[in-house]
């Protein structure tokens, strides 16, 4: 049975490539805070339903109405933060966005450089030298 489940588990565990765990995603913070608001609004309405469908039992004491109406406004207060950091997020990366920087000294560059202009001489000048072998007569 043990190996069953390590096998399971071996088999649905996500690796991340060493090149994706550098980088830098803005958003969790609100995939996150989504996340965990529908989780709890879904907890909440099993919950309810449970304490609708057995009022009479000792279950119904441990999740009574006011402590699932918190739970509830919680819920809806994450999904609201999520939206609103969601939103703030794909803003701020209209209005700021991504800014191209020269591959060598990291000066900012128009969008679609790879090098400042000065950088982009010597390349050039580099590339044509090693690409015309032939001499000019002097």
């Amino acid at each position: 049975m043990f190996s069953f489940i390590v096998t399971i588990f071996l088999c649905t565990m996500k690796l991340t490539p060493p090149h994706d765990a550098l980088t830098v995603n803005p958003d969790p913070m609100s995939s996150t805070l989504l996340r965990l608001g529908l989780w709890i609004i879904l907890l909440v309405v099993v919950l309810y339903v449970l304490h609708e469908t057995y009022p009479a039992s000792a279950m119904a004491e441990y999740f009574a109405l006011p402590t699932l109406q918190k739970g509830l406004a919680l819920g809806i207060l994450l999904v609201a933060g999520g939206l609103v950091a969601r939103l703030f997020g794909k803003g701020a990366s209209k209005v700021v966005g991504p800014k191209n920087r020269c591959v060598i000294c990291k000066t900012a560059i128009p969008p679609g450089a790879i090098y400042c202009r000065a950088h982009l001489r010597s390349m050039l000048n580099r590339e044509d030298e090693r690409t015309h072998t032939t001499r000019t007569r002097s």
